[in-house]
């Protein structure tokens, strides 16, 4: 048996993803994979978890050489009704973070201390100001109507893992003191900069939760097919221990495609495949696996000696192929917590029943 796929050997694997420290860009980058202009959600981080960086990546169309400095904003403000007058230059006058965009593309810049702020609630999340201080042109950036719109990148450690959540902006505009009654809020443009004497500030805001970790239940294979660092779902930090990119045995496809490969022709081996991932992530999200241990010692053994097209050509009741069904049935009932330890799912029932 391969030692590498044995639960014994993965519950002592703990590894973490080593993440860039703080930086702040002053060039344009790449945006990180995947992330550019994600859907806006609540960005998720667990109770009890280190934060150890924050970037906000604002896609710059029009670069003027000035620098802008990002505030901490400190009234809430609505992103169709918010007006120069109404906003009432409600930001911390001191600046949290700064970047000068010398030319068109994304830019990175460290909101670390500023998201902290937040979690800790030193200040309200009503998300951060971009202005600049020498009257000069105008800069340009696209938002979220614009499509490319600003988001945010947090990375923390819980329990000795890491793990990071990204998410567009909820809301994003821009104010004009020339017109202070004019709301700008679906505009595709955001606007830092002076036009002669009057000014143009931008405003971006990301909600931000954090939530009670459970630890020692299962999970489904939807969950955690949707849960990687590819999303759609915000990412599970799971993952990390196991690898989205590692190559699942003989299959010559990473485990993250192998979860999103549908079973033609009823193949077997794909139908096992996810629920063998699924148990793995469980395994290292710790979740007992003693009432699994024998089958996942069946089914590693089958995987290492099979490819997916040894197995697709099975039909009907070949023993083999039945091989393959039942343990998957058995997976089945462990993943979805007939067996084992229980479905985080049905935890989180059981936790906001009301008594009789």
């Amino acid at each position: 048996m391969n030692i590498k796929r044995n639960f014994v050997f993965l519950t002592l694997l703990v590894t973490a993803f080593v993440l860039a420290g703080c930086y702040r860009s002053q060039n344009p980058v790449e945006p990180v994979q995947n992330s550019a202009n994600p859907i806006a959600h609540k960005l998720s981080i667990p109770v009890g978890a280190l934060l150890d960086s924050a970037e906000l990546y604002i896609n710059v169309t029009t670069a003027g050489d000035e620098q802008v400095t990002l505030h901490g904003i400190t009234n809430y403000w609505e992103e169709n009704s918010v007006t120069w007058n109404n906003f009432s230059g409600s930001y911390n006058p001191v600046s949290d973070a700064d970047f000068t965009p010398d030319a068109a593309g994304w830019y990175r810049v460290d909101v670390t201390s500023l998201v902290s702020n937040w979690l800790d609630s030193t200040l309200a999340n009503n998300g951060i100001l971009l202005k600049e201080e020498t009257p000069a042109q105008m800069q340009f950036y696209s938002s979220k109507e614009g499509g490319n719109g600003p988001y945010l990148k947090i990375f923390w450690t819980f329990n000795g893992t890491t793990g990071y959540d990204s998410s567009g902006a909820s809301e994003d505009a821009f104010i004009y003191s020339g017109e202070g009654d004019i709301n700008y809020g679906d505009s595709t443009n955001l606007i830092t900069g002076w036009q002669d004497t009057t000014e143009y500030q931008t405003l971006v805001k990301f909600e931000i939760e954090q939530t009670p970790v459970q630890m020692g239940c299962t999970r489904s294979f939807g969950y955690w097919k949707t849960h990687s660092l590819y999303g759609p779902a915000p990412y599970d930090s799971v993952w990390a221990m196991l690898g989205e990119d590692s190559t699942f045995f003989l299959s010559e496809k990473s485990n993250y495609m192998v979860m999103w490969t549908a079973p033609k022709h009823g193949n077997t081996y794909y139908l096992l495949a996810h629920q063998y991932i699924t148990a793995e992530l469980n395994f290292l999200h710790g979740a007992d696996p003693s009432d699994l241990q024998e089958a996942f010692n069946d089914a590693t053994a089958l995987f290492e000696t099979y490819t997916p097209d040894e197995i697709e050509v099975l039909h009907g009741n070949d023993p083999l192929r039945q091989q393959f069904i039942s343990l998957k049935n058995i997976f089945d009932e462990y993943n979805g917590g007939m067996i084992g330890p229980g479905s985080c799912e049905d935890m989180s029932l059981r936790s906001v029943a009301k008594p009789y």
